[in-house]
């Protein structure tokens, strides 16, 4: 193993270790209540080496969503103009999937950060980065596809983005304290229906949007 490979292990095991430790002090302490002494403590490390990899207790968890939601923009496949309308539908819920895997692969962290010791100001982090990974992902494909006609213009362009980020959030908090077990696609599927579809077709009903005022 090189000298650059074992360096890089030592740093995936201090984040991991770091990540541990949190999650732990979150459940037992609340998020607000902990310190960076108390992280390092019980990931046994010194607050120096804490402090070479994260400015705060802040900068930790926002790094971890963060890192995540970029591999999702990487991963995402492009639109083209002549794109079929049922391969551009896969490739949308293939995206909240790959979030709603991510989730399930973190649980332990997203059920400590948004449950009722966690903070809202992690709720409202990870809702800003959504916004921006949609708004960015919208910008990408109207490059790619073209715009589409607006039936109301007037709407203004941050109302439904933000709509679509307290739903999300709100669907994986469900998900984390439901009793019952259902995948990540399951929930994929469930949230893009009532985001992109509305409620009443999520519930199994023909919906007819309004008419503009």
């Amino acid at each position: 193993m090189s000298h650059e490979e074992q360096t890089d292990l030592r740093i995936r095991r201090t984040h991991h270790f770091l990540q541990e430790a949190m999650i732990e002090l979150v459940t037992e302490k609340g998020f607000d209540a902990i310190t960076v002494g108390d992280i390092a403590e019980r990931a046994m490390i010194n607050r120096a080496t804490f402090y070479r990899h994260y400015q705060d207790k802040y900068d930790l968890v926002a790094k971890i969503f963060e890192e995540a939601a970029n591999h999702l923009v990487e991963d995402t496949k492009p639109l083209h103009k002549n794109s079929d309308p049922g391969e551009k539908e896969e490739n949308l819920l293939e995206i909240w999937n790959q979030l709603f895997e991510h989730v399930a692969q973190h649980a332990r962290l997203y059920r400590a950060m948004l449950g009722k010791n966690g903070s809202p100001w992690f709720a409202a982090r990870m809702r800003e980065h959504i916004i921006k990974l949609i708004l960015e992902r919208e910008r990408l494909w109207e490059q790619q596809a073209g715009p589409r006609p607006q039936i109301d213009p007037a709407m203004p362009k941050a109302l439904p983005v933000m709509q679509i980020s307290h739903v999300l959030i709100g669907t994986i908090v469900w998900w984390l304290e439901s009793e019952k077990s259902y995948t990540p696609r399951q929930m994929a599927t469930w949230f893009f229906r009532f985001a992109f579809y509305g409620y009443l077709s999520a519930r199994g009903y023909e919906a007819t949007p309004p008419r503009k005022e």
